[in-house]
């Protein structure tokens, strides 16, 4: 399930986040996210939350993850928020990171690991945010979330 582990999912549209197997990198189910409903693109953004993690006492944490997307639309955006607490995600501050993502093609790419020492002290979550438009939109998937600490 998606909100397997305390993920909630929140989205302004009926775009949901689902799983799926299908060429997956490893042969386990990946979140998966698009906005064509089987006729139509639907204009919104869908958000894959995170529960809350504290990295208090660690030190050198990293965020990684893997992508793959294809058609065209927006980029998947991944944000850090110190002040979501649950609900609508866009009444709370994220900040954007900057990992590397799937060109398209269904190519599985790495993240890279992602710094996550700025949110050591504090409790934050992790969002993968999608949007699509009435023209348009991207099929994303995101599977292997993990922070390694040191």
């Amino acid at each position: 399930s998606v909100t397997s582990g305390g993920w909630t999912l929140w989205s302004d549209a009926v775009i949901p986040w689902s799983t799926n197997s299908i060429g997956s990198i490893d042969g386990s189910s990946y979140a998966q996210v698009k906005n064509w409903n089987g006729s139509a693109n639907i204009a919104g953004q869908s958000w894959l939350i995170s529960p809350a993690v504290n990295l208090t006492g660690t030190s050198s944490p990293s965020l990684s993850f893997v992508t793959g997307c294809n058609y065209t639309g927006a980029v998947l955006q991944v944000l850090v928020s110190t002040d979501y607490i649950s609900g609508d995600p866009t009444t709370a501050t994220w900040a954007t990171l900057s990992p590397a993502l799937s060109a398209g093609a269904w190519a599985w790419v790495q993240s890279g690991a992602l710094d996550m020492t700025p949110y050591i002290s504090s409790n934050f979550h992790v969002a993968f945010k999608y949007t699509g438009s009435s023209t348009d939109g991207r099929t994303w998937e995101v599977d292997n979330i993990k922070i390694s600490i040191q």
